[in-house]
C-alpha cells in the first residue's frame, strides 16, 4: 500500500473520532511524533504497535495499514477421487490440499471426527494445587502455547491459520462451556475466555456476566464473531421440530450441553417461553462437551434434536432451526493483552483473509472479528 494511502486511513480514522495525535497516540501507547510517523509514511509500525493503534480506533489492523492480500478465495483443478468409503456426510465435502509428483491434489476429510489429542506432557504426581509434569517440550514451547478456554470448534482454524503463517505460537483450546471459561480466567489458568452469555433482562451478551465474573480484575473484551444457535435435527427432520415449543411431543429425544453453557441457558429461557419445564424433556439430563459432540449424537441417531450452532449440524448434514443469534467474545486479562501468544492471536483476528475464512467455513458473522467491545477496569 502506498505511504500517501496510509496516511490518509490512518489519518481519516483518527480525525473521524474527532481526536488529536496527541490523545491517540497517548491511547495507544506511543510518543506524538511516532504517530506523526506513521500517518505521514516515514515509519512502518511495528505488529504491536499496529495492533494498538487499530484497538485505539476500534478497527482492524488491516483496514489500517493494508498488510496482506485481501484477495477472495480463488478456484483451482485438482485431481479428486473422493472418499473411496462412500459419499461425504456434509452436502459440500471438505478437503487438503497439496502437490504430489507435481500434481495438484485434493483428499476429501471429515468436517468433523475424533483424534488423539496431542499432549504436552503427563502427570507424575499432584496434590490440591500443584502436580510433577513429564515432558518433552521446551521452555521456548511452552511459551509459545496460547491457552483459550470455550466451546467454538472455530479455535482449530485459528491453529491451522498460525500454522500456515509458520507462526511459533500453538493455540491449545480447553473445551469447556462459558461460564467455566470465564472461572478460568479468574483463576488465572488460560489466557482468554470465550463466551456467548445473554442477560435474559436486558438482552445484552457477554458484558454483564463478565463483569460479575471478574469483579474488579482488569480486562478487555474483543469479538470474535456472531453465530446463529438452534436446534439441530436428523437430516429432513423427521419429527417436524418447529421451536422448542416441539421438543415435549411425546417420544422425543434431545442431547443437552452442560449448565453454565450460553447453549443450556438459551435452550432453557426457550423452553420456559413455552411453558415447558425440564423434567417433561427426554434427554434434558444428558449433557454433552461441546456443539460439535451434540451434532454427532443427533446424527449417530441418538437423539431426534440438540441444541447447538448452525456449522456443527451443518458438517453432520442435519437439520437446523434457528432460535436466535448469538455474540462470541473472547476475555483477555490486561496483563495478558500484550504477551506475544495473545498478539498472535489478535493479528490473525485483524487479518481479513482469516475472518473470511472463518466466514466461508463456519458460517459466521466476522463483520466485527478483532474490534475491542469493552474495556473492564
Amino acid at each position: 500500500m502506498m505511504a500517501e494511502q496510509r496516511e490518509t486511513l490512518l489519518a481519516r480514522a483518527r480525525i473521524a473520532r474527532g481526536l488529536t495525535q496527541v490523545e491517540l497516540a497517548k491511547r495507544a501507547g506511543i510518543s506524538r511524533q511516532a504517530l506523526g510517523a506513521i500517518e505521514s509514511g516515514v515509519y512502518q509500525p511495528s505488529v504491536t504497535v499496529a495492533l494498538g493503534l487499530a484497538r485505539a480506533l476500534g478497527e482492524s489492523v488491516e483496514k489500517l495499514f493494508g498488510g496482506e492480500s485481501a484477495a477472495a478465495r480463488q478456484d483451482v483443478n485438482v485431481s479428486f477421487t473422493g472418499n473411496e468409503r462412500g459419499s461425504a456426510i456434509s452436502p459440500q465435502p471438505r478437503v487438503a490440499l497439496g502437490r504430489v509428483s507435481g500434481k495438484l491434489v485434493a483428499v476429501e476429510q471429515p468436517a468433523a471426527h475424533l483424534a488423539l489429542t496431542p499432549s504436552a506432557g503427563i502427570v507424575r504426581h499432584a496434590t490440591r494445587h500443584r502436580a510433577k509434569i513429564s515432558t518433552f517440550m521446551s521452555q521456548e514451547e511452552i511459551d509459545s502455547t496460547l491457552l483459550i478456554a470455550g466451546c467454538d470448534p472455530a479455535a482449530a482454524i485459528l491453529a491451522n491459520w498460525l500454522a500456515r503463517k509458520r507462526s511459533p505460537v500453538c493455540p491449545v483450546v480447553v473445551q469447556c462451556s462459558s461460564t467455566r471459561a470465564l472461572a478460568a480466567v479468574v483463576e488465572g489458568r488460560v489466557h482468554a475466555a470465550g463466551v456467548h452469555l445473554r442477560d435474559p433482562k436486558s438482552g445484552e451478551y457477554n458484558l454483564t456476566q463478565i463483569k460479575r465474573s471478574l469483579g474488579r480484575r482488569r480486562a478487555i473484551v474483543v469479538n470474535f464473531a456472531g453465530w446463529e444457535l438452534g436446534l439441530a435435527t436428523a437430516a429432513g427432520n423427521p419429527r417436524k421440530i418447529r421451536s422448542a415449543a416441539d421438543l415435549g411431543q411425546p417420544g422425543l429425544r434431545i442431547v443437552n450441553r452442560e449448565a453454565g453453557s450460553g447453549a443450556r441457558l438459551a435452550l432453557d429461557e426457550g423452553l420456559a417461553e413455552f411453558g415447558l419445564h425440564a423434567g417433561q424433556i427426554v434427554g434434558y439430563q444428558r449433557e454433552l462437551a461441546g456443539h460439535l459432540e451434540v451434532a454427532a449424537a443427533v446424527a449417530a441417531g441418538q437423539a431426534d434434536a440438540g441444541i447447538t450452532i448452525r456449522v456443527a449440524a451443518q458438517v453432520y448434514g442435519l437439520g437446523f432451526i434457528p432460535i436466535r443469534e448469538e455474540r462470541y467474545d473472547l476475555v483477555i486479562p490486561v496483563q495478558e493483552f500484550e504477551s506475544v501468544v495473545v498478539e498472535a492471536m489478535l493479528d490473525a483476528l485483524n487479518a481479513q483473509r482469516f475472518a473470511r475464512e472463518i466466514a466461508d467455513f463456519c458460517l459466521y458473522d466476522t463483520g466485527k472479528m478483532g474490534q475491542v467491545v469493552a474495556h473492564l477496569n
